[in-house]
């Protein structure tokens, strides 16, 4: 038997402990590369072992008692939840901006802040500008990012529409900023930015 006949024993061999997750990251490699060169009886063992190791899982699993789940049920709904904050576990965050109020900025311009990262001192926020609103002078004191999301935003005698991109490096300074017909924008600045008189 060739040395190619061996190689290709060894690696069908894992395919049962790669259906169960059970290889480590050289191993899976080298499986995926050989599933990728067209292996069609690995293929169809790795189906096989998954249809098996599901219906064993199936077969063992066991419904909650009924008065567990009343009691978990019964304490979710308990607990309180922040309003626009629709899950915020192990890194992940999704804001609900229909719940978040409105809150005011400057005359004419509203904000909903969305999310604060602490690490880079950087606020998301949505900012609502009424037709004729200017925004006030700044200079940024981080990289400010701006995505227009509906309406005309004039930025340096520059008019921005929806799906326009604005992108302020570290100190530099947003000087005439106004909206004729009003728009909507989603702002990742800092709350260290400068006014400017």
């Amino acid at each position: 038997m060739s040395n190619h006949s061996d190689n290709s024993a060894a690696v069908h061999e894992l395919a049962a402990l790669y259906a169960l997750n059970a290889l480590d990251a050289e191993e899976t490699k080298r499986f995926e590369d050989h599933l990728r060169a067209g292996c069609d009886v690995c293929a169809i063992e790795i189906r096989t072992f998954q249809g098996v190791a599901t219906g064993i899982a199936a077969s063992v699993a066991t419904p909650p008692q009924p008065q567990l789940k009343e009691r978990l049920m019964s304490r979710v709904a308990r607990t309180p939840r922040t309003p626009g904050l629709a899950y915020n576990e192990a890194g992940l965050l999704i804001a609900r901006s229909q719940e978040i109020a409105w809150k005011s900025l400057a005359p004419g311009i509203s904000y909903k802040a969305l999310c604060r990262d602490k690490a880079r001192n950087s606020d998301t926020m949505l900012i609502r500008m009424e037709p004729g609103a200017r925004l006030p002078s700044h200079r940024h004191s981080q990289v400010e990012e701006l995505f227009l999301l509906s309406g005309d935003l004039h930025v340096e005698d520059q008019v921005m529409y929806a799906g326009d991109y604005c992108c302020a490096d570290i100190g530099s300074i947003h000087d005439r900023s106004y909206t004729d017909g009003g728009c909507l924008f989603l702002l990742m600045a800092s709350p260290d930015n400068e006014i400017l008189v």
